[in-house]
């Protein structure tokens, strides 16, 4: 979920999502808006905050509203601990918390459904539930770690980086079957830990 402003108070959560939302067009507008109501249904006692976008909190961030390109997102923070009743997630089963649902133009919003899981999602919160997180294990290929001791700014930048996005440029580069694929892959790794930038498949996955 992209931030708009790092550095706007909470204070204002509810106004910058009104501005926030009201940029959208399409249906990303009329879902954002509509799934913003029915949290509000589902937890009479929610208080709207911004923190990397709109989010709303019950004793911490329950989920969160977003419009993209093709697609809404509402984002369970807590989703890794939820039934999942009917099976609506569909992404984020791959992180150790979030789970989201992603509603296109052509997906109807059950309310009946959504409002079950906002209120699952907030008793969780309630109840003070803490996700358990695993351990991420980190495979370097001998190429990186070559490479890397080579540079020691885009080593140490690496070594910054949040496990998760250091199994990504390893994976990346561990995963080309060729090493000629191997090779070009890591030119553009270490092109981008220059640059300070993590793993992001629209740049990485050609």
């Amino acid at each position: 979920m992209p931030v708009i402003s790092s550095n706007k108070s909470k204070q204002n959560a509810s106004k910058l999502i009104d501005e926030a939302f009201s940029k959208f067009a399409g249906f990303q507008k009329e879902y954002c808006n509509h799934l913003r109501k029915l949290i509000h249904k589902a937890m009479p006692d929610v208080k709207e905050d911004w923190k990397w976008g709109p989010n709303f909190n019950v004793n911490g961030m329950v989920c969160g509203v977003w419009g993209f390109k093709d697609h809404v997102k509402l984002v369970f923070f807590k989703g890794s601990a939820m039934k999942d009743k009917y099976k609506l997630f569909n992404q984020g089963k791959e992180n150790e918390g979030n789970r989201s649902i992603n509603f296109s133009s052509n997906d109807k919003i059950d309310d009946k459904k959504i409002i079950e899981y906002l209120k699952e999602a907030a008793e969780i919160n309630r109840k003070g539930v803490k996700l358990v997180k695993k351990e991420i294990k980190v495979i370097m290929p001998a190429i990186l770690v070559k490479a890397l001791n080579k540079d020691k700014a885009s080593k140490t930048y690496f070594e910054s980086l949040a496990p998760s996005h250091r199994r990504d440029y390893a994976d990346y580069i561990s995963q080309a079957k060729q090493e000629e694929t191997q090779l070009r892959r890591l030119d553009k790794v270490m092109e981008m830990l220059a640059d300070k930038r993590t793993l992001n498949d629209k740049y990485m996955k050609k």
